[in-house]
């Protein structure tokens, strides 16, 4: 048992130094945080074939149960929605939804970062590295009891703050981290209720950047 959490902690400490170094390396290129976060989830495949793990295994499945996954996914999503109008746009009034870094974005760019940025890196490939990877590592080094789990959801959404950029993108990614770790442990650690609710308020970010312009 021993061993295996050492194993699951180096996992944690090599896919978070490959992401930071690639990213470091490519600073220069905008999208250099989409190449990493890329990088690394052929990185987690290799590493859960070693341990002869799935990402079905974490919850890259269907759901045993589609009514209460559709549940839990329009819970997360008015949640999010809540949080966000009532307590994260009042404190950023003039950042929260600057998804672009204040740079005009053209139409085609608009339907680059809706589908390959908001759905695709965003969506699909933050929940694989931050709740399927980082919060399963943690939760099996900390425990699964009450405490570990509330502990695991934390510290995920902590890291996944943290690797947003300005005070705003980590406050709102780090309360909308602990939103999405819950609810992707509630709904038995379902991937799919997690990359419909995250899609939601980035497309929404992405197309209100666009339109107010």
């Amino acid at each position: 048992m021993k061993n295996e959490k050492i194993k699951l902690l180096i996992e944690i400490i090599l896919v978070a130094s490959i992401f930071l170094l690639v990213r470091w390396l490519l600073s220069s290129i905008k999208y250099s945080s989409q190449i990493a976060e890329v990088i690394c989830l052929v990185l987690i495949t290799y590493l859960f074939a070693k341990r002869k793990t799935r990402w079905s295994d974490v919850g890259l499945a269907r759901p045993k149960n589609w009514l209460k996954a559709m549940g839990y996914t329009l819970v997360c999503i008015a949640t999010i929605g809540l949080v966000f109008n009532f307590i994260i746009q009042p404190l950023f009034p003039h950042g929260a939804n600057d998804i672009n870094n204040g740079d005009q974005l053209s139409f085609n760019e608009m339907l680059f970062q809706l589908f390959f940025i908001g759905i695709g890196a965003a969506a699909i490939g933050e929940e694989m590295l931050f709740r399927g990877f980082l919060l399963n590592n943690i939760n099996a080094l900390v425990g699964k009891n009450i405490v570990g789990t509330v502990l695991t959801i934390l510290l995920q959404a902590f890291v996944f703050g943290v690797l947003h950029s300005g005070v705003q993108g980590m406050v709102s990614a780090g309360v909308i981290g602990i939103i999405l770790g819950t609810s992707y442990i509630l709904s038995g650690r379902n991937l799919l209720v997690v990359f419909v609710a995250h899609t939601f308020p980035d497309v929404l970010s992405i197309i209100s950047s666009y339109q107010s312009q």
